[in-house]
């Protein structure tokens, strides 16, 4: 078992083992509950996640102790969290990505074997965690272009993901409002865009913006809006995307999580 860190394989640096010793599901996973006096029971609040963890037992091998202290110098170099929180992907698991994980403690090593006759190598636990958002992403996310409207099943993933979506805005021969449509969900975005621009509607990180004919983000759009309610992809459930008024293609982004 080995990891990928920002993009760098730890099974790529010379003499670096690493074993994830558990895969962790729910993490940070928090019950809120309040009793219920005299009643034989608890009033149910709900349920939070703040972060997964990912504890590595790690090992370290050299043909002499300079060549150890210098590949444990290069592996943790790779960890050193002053560069800033990074990708982690799982081997076995390459489909997913958590997108911003920080090394989450010190790292202490121990000398597992120590001599000439039995070579040298150091040990030591390297625990791993969630600063961003607790769940997986799909490493190349899905991508639908269709114009008018089509019909969507999330099957990736094993929860609820919040979609985006894209049109072009700038094309409606009418000034109406254009409709976006997302299962039971429905929400208005006023007409009155530059020439060229699209609408983006990220309800994954709650953005709501127009890019221009390059792509380049623009403006906010929040006051097009008609709400901020959220929709939402639930897993196997069929729903109907949509978007009245637009031409051209739209693009839609289901974003898949694993939890």
């Amino acid at each position: 078992m080995s990891f990928v860190y920002g993009g760098v394989r730890s099974d790529g640096l010379a003499g670096v083992h690493a074993t994830l010793t558990a895969w962790p599901s729910l993490g940070g996973l928090t019950l809120e509950t309040e009793d219920k006096v005299g009643k034989n029971g608890r009033f149910f609040g709900g349920v939070a996640r703040t972060h997964s963890e990912f504890t590595f037992d790690v090992i370290i091998q050299g043909s002499t102790p300079q060549e150890v202290f210098d590949r444990r110098d290069n592996f943790v170099g790779l960890l050193d969290p002053s560069r800033g929180a990074r990708s982690l992907v799982v081997e076995f698991e390459k489909d997913w990505v958590f997108p911003e994980v920080v090394v989450a403690s010190g790292v202490d090593w121990e000398r597992l074997a120590w001599g000439r006759d039995i070579g040298f190598s150091l040990r030591a636990e390297v625990v791993f965690e969630t600063v961003g958002p607790p769940e997986a992403r799909q490493a190349e996310p899905q991508v639908m272009e269709f114009a008018g409207s089509t019909s969507f099943t999330l099957t990736a993933g094993n929860t609820a993901s919040f979609p985006r979506i894209t049109f072009d805005a700038s094309s409606a021969a009418s000034a109406a409002d254009f409709v976006v449509k997302i299962g039971d969900f429905s929400v208005k975005v006023s007409a009155g865009f530059p020439s060229g621009h699209r609408a983006d509607l990220d309800y994954e990180n709650f953005e709501f913006y127009r890019t221009n004919a390059a792509g380049a983000r623009q403006a906010s759009i929040v006051s097009k809006l008609s709400h901020f309610e959220r929709p939402v992809l639930n897993p196997g459930e069929s729903v109907t995307v949509s978007v009245t008024g637009a031409s051209g293609k739209i693009r839609f982004y289901p974003n898949a999580r694993r939890i």
